[in-house]
């Protein structure tokens, strides 16, 4: 597997390229400490989510992804630039112009808010223990002083706006979540069994995936053990090329 790193807007960004290509892409959006920068990136570094892009490469994946200005939480700034990312290896890449994305945690708000922008050019979509609404983050940060104060002071540099506007500014997107029970792609959410970061976010994940299910939309709910998490990048790869028929 043959890897390269390039920047966008001054952020870096990481291609993966398989030896075998099938023309299909996966573009991943990271979680809030997913850096990359310009020797490396947290998914090369991190052995089961290297792991992962290896057994997404060895099936013929393009996989790419950028620093999207570390904690972002699903600024306009971040999904313009994901955007961008998206449309310059389409543009450089011979691959088809649908893609599959792969979102983790902070990742499945930059999707809410990039699928408008991409509605025609997403295939699937897998959510890693997402985060699909930052009100309820907040909620459950305000248990942990420290975190409350880091998160607002990352949505301050992120929104432009001053850290006391903050949290009324995202209490007003306290619903924001349901975007993902009506969007038409396949979805499969991956839920960590042990506790993580967005513990509380499983009640609107299950209502999310209910809803889904009464509008016929593909939907899938997974619960994978800590110990199987090691595995996960081929259920990955399998659920991408479920929904390839259709070029």
């Amino acid at each position: 597997m043959y890897q390269r790193l390039f920047q966008l807007e001054q952020e870096w960004c990481m291609i993966h390229y398989p030896e075998r290509p099938n023309g299909f892409a996966v573009m991943i959006i990271g979680d809030s400490h997913h850096y990359v920068d310009e020797k490396s990136s947290f998914w090369v570094q991190h052995e089961a989510r290297y792991k992962w892009i290896q057994e997404l490469t060895a099936k013929g994946y393009i996989v790419y992804y950028s620093n999207l200005y570390g904690a972002n939480w699903g600024s306009d700034q971040a999904v313009q630039l994901a955007r961008r990312l998206y449309q310059h290896v389409k543009r450089n890449e011979i691959i088809n112009g649908k893609i599959h994305i792969l979102a983790e945690g902070m990742g499945a708000l930059v999707l809410k808010n990039l699928y408008p922008k991409l509605a025609h050019d997403i295939r699937s979509a897998v959510l890693l223990s997402p985060c699909v609404s930052m009100y309820d983050h907040l909620e459950q940060e305000k248990e942990q002083k420290f975190f409350y104060k880091k998160v607002i002071k990352e949505l301050s540099l992120m929104l432009k706006m001053k850290e006391e506007d903050c949290e009324a500014f995202i209490s007003q997107q306290s619903q924001d979540y349901k975007i993902f029970q009506d969007i038409p792609i396949p979805l499969y959410i991956v839920q960590s069994m042990t506790l993580n970061r967005y513990k509380n976010q499983f009640t609107l994940i299950k209502d999310i995936y209910t809803e889904r299910l009464a509008k016929g939309i593909s939907t899938d709910l997974f619960f994978v053990l800590p110990e199987k998490r090691g595995s996960l990048g081929g259920k990955i790869a399998s659920y991408f090329s479920l929904h390839e028929k259709e070029l």
